[in-house]
């Protein structure tokens, strides 16, 4: 049975780090690498049974800390928030099927993206994002699950997805005054700290929040010979590899009283192509040695 650390955030993977694995598969090698908990997509979680696969959690020691596709795109992938009126509208179907499982796999936490720009102009896609937002959130809620909602704030090499001329929210703070207008009780913000970077590394981005504001956080580091605005996903490092002050972010976060854990995400290419278990120990490692707030920070 793994355990937590038992200083500073507890590690999680989350499967993009791992990209292509069955879900068994992933599981069996985050395990095996140590962490006691991971992220999971709900659809490859559903295809997988949710019986059968409590279970194996159980064999493995796992728990599920967070989980992607409350609004599904496919099989395995998420929908970010601001698809098309009939996209949204399609992704709505299954949802409390998907958050029954969640909730019975004791996956207390949904993920979703907010696109950071947009086809609509700034106030439309705002108040559409509220207006999502505070329903899956309400959803969410009765389920016993959290919304947490991520700012992306890398702005070259953007999917296509998330891309748009028109601004919508790339920090912290837009995110927050975004979450602050729906009123929705059910929701939190996803902290990354790779986007964390890319917006300039302000502690106060993440201690702004506020108490019990921050549902979830996923980490990785950045490349220390790029500019901020220059950030892609695919140069996302292992924690501790590149130029991020990680004692600074962890200490912010533990003055927001977050006490979940801090997931590795990785999308960069020659990582990826690593064998799967030195990913995962390496990863694991990284978590570890990045997780630990200054004394006297929590």
């Amino acid at each position: 049975m793994n355990t937590p650390l038992s200083e500073g955030f507890a590690s999680c993977l989350n499967p993009a780090t791992l990209s292509g694995l069955p879900l068994r598969e992933f599981l069996a090698v985050a395990a095996g690498a140590g962490f006691p908990t991971v992220e999971v997509s709900i659809q490859q979680a559903q295809a997988h049974g949710t019986g059968p696969l409590r279970d194996l959690l159980q064999e493995l020691g796992l728990t599920i800390a967070a989980a992607s596709g409350i609004l599904p795109a496919g099989p395995v992938l998420p929908a970010p928030l601001l698809v098309d009126p009939d996209t949204y509208r399609a992704c709505l179907h299954g949802l409390d099927g998907r958050l029954r499982a969640m909730a019975a796999l004791g996956c207390t936490v949904a993920t979703t993206v907010l696109n950071p720009r947009s086809p609509l102009d700034t106030i439309q896609a705002r108040s559409v994002a509220g207006e999502r937002i505070a329903e899956l959130a309400n959803a969410a809620a009765r389920h016993g699950v959290r919304l947490a909602v991520e700012a992306v704030s890398v702005q070259s090499s953007l999917p296509a997805n998330l891309d748009g001329p028109h601004p919508v929210a790339a920090t912290l703070p837009q995110l927050a005054e975004i979450m602050h207008d729906t009123r929705a009780e059910g929701a939190g913000v996803l902290v990354d700290s790779f986007h964390w970077a890319a917006a300039g590394a302000d502690p106060a981005h993440i201690t702004s929040l506020g108490p019990g504001a921050i549902t979830h956080v996923q980490t990785a580091d950045a490349p220390a010979d790029r500019a901020a605005d220059e950030l892609t996903d695919t140069q996302r490092l292992f924690p501790g590899d590149g130029a991020l002050n990680w004692p600074v972010f962890t200490d912010a976060l533990a003055k927001t009283g977050y006490t979940g854990p801090m997931s590795v995400e990785l999308f960069n290419p020659d990582l990826r192509a690593l064998p799967a278990g030195q990913i995962a120990r390496l990863s694991h490692r990284a978590a570890t040695r990045c997780a630990s707030p200054a004394e006297g920070s929590r």
